[in-house]
This record gives C-alpha cells, sequence and structure tokens, in this order.
C-alpha cells in the first residue's frame, strides 16, 4: 500500500490527541512504524534509516542532548519519516530546531515546520494562550514549560501564530542571524544588520549582561531604520541562547506598525 504523508494536525488528529501531555512522540513513531533509538552519534543530532517498501525505520537521537533537544530532533525526524519517506538522512544541529532557520522548501525546513506543528500545535495553543494577556518571556517561559519546548522554539511559534503583534530576532557578534515576524506587522519593519548600543541585547551579547528579566520599552528606531521609528515605542526582552548569541522578542506597543 503506498504511504500517503500526514500533516502533523492529522497525526494528531488520527490518535486523538487533544493536550500537550498525550503528545507521546515515541508512541507516535511506533505506530507510524519507526523504531526510536538514543545513542551517542558523531556528525548529527539526529537520524533515519527505513525501508519504504515495508514501511519500517529506525530513528537514532544522540543522547547527549539536552532532553528538549533530543525531543525536538525526534519530531522533526518523524517529520521526515512522513514526507521523506524510503530516504537516509542525517541531520546537523544546523538543520534540526525551533527557530525556522531552515528556509525554502528543502527537507530540513519541511521537517522543522512538521516537529513545530507536531509539538506546538496551534488549537492547542490557542487555548493555553487564554490564560495571558501580554507576550513577554514570562508568558513564553510558562508556554515553553507546558509543551515541553525550548525557549527559543516556543518563542518562535508564537510569534509566527500571530496572537501578539511581534518579532523575534536573533543576533550573534557578527550581526543578525534571522528573523521572523508576526504577519500583522508591516514588513517595512525590518529589523537592523547589527545591534544598537543601546539595547539590552547588545549589553547581553557584548558585556556578559544576564537576561533581561522584565520587558522594557524602548524607541522603535533602537531596532529599525524607519524614517518615523523614534515616535514609536516598542516592548524589548532578550535572552542568551549560547555563548555567541542572544535573541530579543519585541513586542509592537503602536498600531503605526501594523500592516493596512
Amino acid at each position: 500500500m503506498t504511504h500517503q504523508p500526514r500533516t502533523a494536525q492529522r497525526v494528531l488528529e488520527s490518535l486523538s490527541i487533544r493536550d500537550p501531555q498525550g503528545i507521546d512522540l515515541e508512541a507516535i513513531a511506533w505506530l507510524s512504524g519507526a523504531k526510536v533509538k538514543y545513542r551517542e552519534l558523531d556528525g548529527c543530532d539526529a537520524c533515519i534509516a527505513g525501508r519504504a517498501d515495508v514501511g519500517r525505520a529506525i530513528i537514532s537521537i544522540d543522547n547527549r542532548a539536552l532532553s528538549r533537544r533530543q525531543r525536538f530532533s525526534l519530531a522533526h525526524e518523524i517529520g521526515h519519516w512522513e514526507w521523506h519517506r524510503g530516504h537516509q538522512l542525517l541531520c546537523s544541529k544546523d538543520d534540526i530546531g525551533g527557530s525556522g532557520k531552515s528556509r525554502g522548501l528543502s527537507k530540513e525546513a519541511a521537517a522543522n515546520r512538521f516537529a513545530a506543528e507536531l509539538l506546538m500545535p496551534r488549537f492547542m495553543l490557542k487555548d493555553a494562550m487564554r490564560d495571558f494577556n501580554r507576550l513577554d518571556m514570562r508568558t513564553v517561559r510558562k508556554m515553553a514549560t507546558h509543551f515541553d519546548v525550548s525557549l527559543t522554539a516556543m518563542a518562535y511559534r508564537l510569534v509566527e501564530s500571530d496572537f501578539h503583534p511581534s518579532l523575534l530576532i536573533a543576533y550573534g557578534k557578527e550581526g543578525r542571524r534571522w528573523f521572523v515576524r508576526s504577519k500583522s506587522i508591516d514588513e517595512k519593519w525590518f529589523p537592523k544588520d547589527t545591534l544598537d548600543r543601546q539595547s539590552g541585547a547588545y549589553s547581553i551579547l557584548f558585556e556578559g549582561a544576564g537576561d533581561d528579566g522584565y520587558m522594557s520599552t524602548v524607541e522603535a528606531d533602537t531596532w529599525f531604520d524607519v524614517q518615523w521609528a523614534d515616535q514609536v515605542d516598542v516592548g524589548e526582552q532578550s535572552f542568551r541562547t549560547q555563548d555567541d548569541e542572544v535573541v530579543t522578542l519585541l513586542v509592537a506597543r503602536s498600531d503605526r506598525m501594523l500592516a493596512d
């Protein structure tokens, strides 16, 4: 019988999973014909090898990775098994991530999208977000715990889901690495290539400051080169993800930032 690829939502619906605690990835993999093994891997975070003709696969996850990293990696590989069955794939740290770094229609981008939708389905997010009236890192942290995912993965998913007009931006010392913007934010609000020295993110990345404990309000020209950005305020809160990277959540404080 020919395999018909399923979306993450179809997978969850087929198993009647309606809350984050019910998302048992090993069980989901097993029921789709894939066995999960945790072991040391060289040169990749995860890999999958399977036979499309018999519908059986082995998913290997690096057991040295953090638990939430392992979890996203497993969801990523389940995505490959659904959509790229019959291919042997070695997935590196750069391939697997909740930050949407993979772009276009590549297999890795598709697997990342599937993983995000499997671990953080929009209908569950919408229900959980009813408990929060604002978007800041406190909300992100509580939601990340509830869904058992990383802060970056949850922040990215909430921004792209457009529960609040916002952006998420990652910077390294060499400059901007990636960003995601809510659909409700006008496209002219494009983040600067490098960090402004007045931003909290600059202090975290270059001066060793701790993560922002709360969301502060700054003039938007700290982050954007829009002509009248100094007349608009944005909420700013940043956190370090690794030694050479900081991620900032920006939340619109004015309707002037919204798309028409």
